[in-house]
């Protein structure tokens, strides 16, 4: 059982919020993932098109254009467990302590739910979800023992972080019971890890995802707006310069090239493949020495963009170490 947590957490953000619509609000909305107004043009993954990176390099950007609200727009389908912690921290770390920082969603599942998780103030737009939050490997392998432990742990730092009941999250990433009670004289939400609030959310044999009318009812959102300007009058901003356009430009610029990469790994990934099966199935050694000198030029301009970002072998599960082993295996074929 768990309060909706009125503590420090909470009321830093809202005296924050006070603060800055003293004067003018200078608000920039960052995509953390393309929305769907450009229709598929490139992924959303977490680590490769979304990166924690580029999120810190956006800082100096604001800064010269003298931001001080900062709109995250998410929209993703997760990626890279592995970019969930640097998030946290750039999230926690830089953007909360100088900026209103809040959350705005349309679509946010697995990674894309869990890495602005430290961000106290949400708010989704009208078919917005959060969740679910399962995390899988390379390969689709599910993340279990040990690493699981792992990202429960940070995810319920993360909850503490933005002064929420752990248990919503917990129940988004395992099959955990969910249920809530709301005392009708304070408001006040009461967060259940069982079945024995008032209303269930979660049976014990499912994953949790929130829905935009559910998280306004419960709390968990502070409101449900369609476009910007709605967004401003649900989070109380009287006077709105909209600013930031260098940073956005900059986010949206690096998802692109980074998709744009993505692309290309996948095509070398693909002629390595093909060629190493060629080399593999040769009967003259001519033609294997050909096919081997192919598919080595692929693994290399392969293992030349991972060193850039190595999160563009997650979907392959491909360490650094796959590489010294494809090419030994490849030079071995030229041998026998």
């Amino acid at each position: 059982k768990t309060s909706a947590p009125g503590n420090a957490a909470t009321e830093r953000a809202a005296k924050r919020a006070k603060d800055i619509d003293t004067a003018a609000n200078r608000v920039a909305i960052l995509n953390f993932g393309p929305p769907s107004s450009w229709h598929g043009e490139i992924e959303s993954t977490v680590g490769i098109e979304i990166s924690s990176y580029a999120w810190r390099e956006a800082v100096k950007l604001l800064d010269k254009d003298k931001v001080n609200v900062v709109v995250v727009r998410i929209n993703s389908g997760g990626g890279a467990m592995s970019e969930i912690e640097p998030f946290h921290r750039t999230f926690q770390d830089i953007y909360k302590r100088k900026y209103r920082t809040v959350a705005w969603i349309e679509s946010a599942i697995s990674a894309a739910a869990m890495s602005p998780y430290p961000i106290e103030e949400i708010y989704f737009m009208p078919n917005g979800s959060f969740g679910a939050c399962t995390g899988w490997y390379g390969g689709l392998k599910n993340v279990e023992g040990i690493e699981l432990q792992h990202y429960l742990m940070l995810l319920e730092d993360a909850s503490k972080m933005a002064g929420r009941a752990p248990c919503i999250m917990r129940a988004m990433q395992i099959q955990e019971p969910l249920s809530v009670s709301i005392n009708s004289e304070t408001g006040e939400v009461t967060w259940f890890q069982d079945t024995t609030g008032d209303t269930l959310l979660n049976p014990p044999t499912q994953i949790f995802t929130f829905t935009a009318n559910d998280a306004l009812k419960y709390k968990f959102a502070k409101g449900i707006a369609a476009n910007k300007e709605e967004l401003a009058q649900k989070m109380g901003l009287r006077e709105v310069v909209w600013a930031g356009d260098e940073a956005a430009r900059f986010i949206d610029d690096n998802m692109r090239q980074a998709d744009k990469t993505d692309k290309q790994w996948q095509v070398a990934y693909r002629e390595f493949e093909l060629y190493a099966g060629l080399a593999e199935q040769a009967q003259d050694r001519t033609d294997r020495g050909k096919f081997v000198g192919k598919a080595l030029t692929a693994l290399r301009q392969v293992e030349s963009m991972f060193r850039v970002n190595p999160n563009y072998g997650l979907r392959y599960g491909i360490t650094k170490d796959w590489f010294q082993e494809r090419e030994d295996y490849l030079k071995k074929l030229l041998r026998d």
